[in-house]
């Protein structure tokens, strides 16, 4: 009995000194940087950031030191973000800035996304 008593004892101290490690790493702020796009935080995310960091929704790709966000079949290159009124700046990297007769792949309105807002009563899109 004395065995199993201190067994309990032993989980129970492990589990109050693992707690405290648990805790610290999920209240870590997500800060994530890529390129000339610092301080990537809620409700975006870089794919290589931690699970609770930000959502699946927004989660965006760093190659080559280049923030990109996947929409549709293609990816725009994110020149901005505004944190303030929640806007995010996109540019299709297949217009070239020099030729005006180039077309947009895809075109963007507010009839492309649904808006949905969350807890904080902030206001998002999502790709529809």
């Amino acid at each position: 009995m004395v065995s199993v008593r201190c067994v309990i004892m032993f989980l129970f101290f492990w589990f109050l000194l693992l707690l405290p490690q648990l805790t610290y790493s999920k209240s870590q702020p997500c800060l994530s940087s890529c390129g000339k796009i610092t301080n990537i935080r809620y409700p975006f995310r870089l794919k290589q950031d931690p699970e609770h960091c930000g959502n699946n929704r927004y989660e965006l790709d760093c190659v080559n030191n280049v923030t990109r966000l996947s929409l549709y079949d293609g990816y725009y290159l994110v020149e901005s973000i505004n944190y303030n009124n929640y806007t995010i700046r996109v540019v299709d990297p297949n217009i070239h800035p020099t030729d005006c007769s180039s077309l947009p792949r895809f075109f963007l309105s507010q009839n492309n996304f649904t808006y949905y807002n969350d807890s904080k009563q902030r206001y998002y899109a999502k790709e529809n």
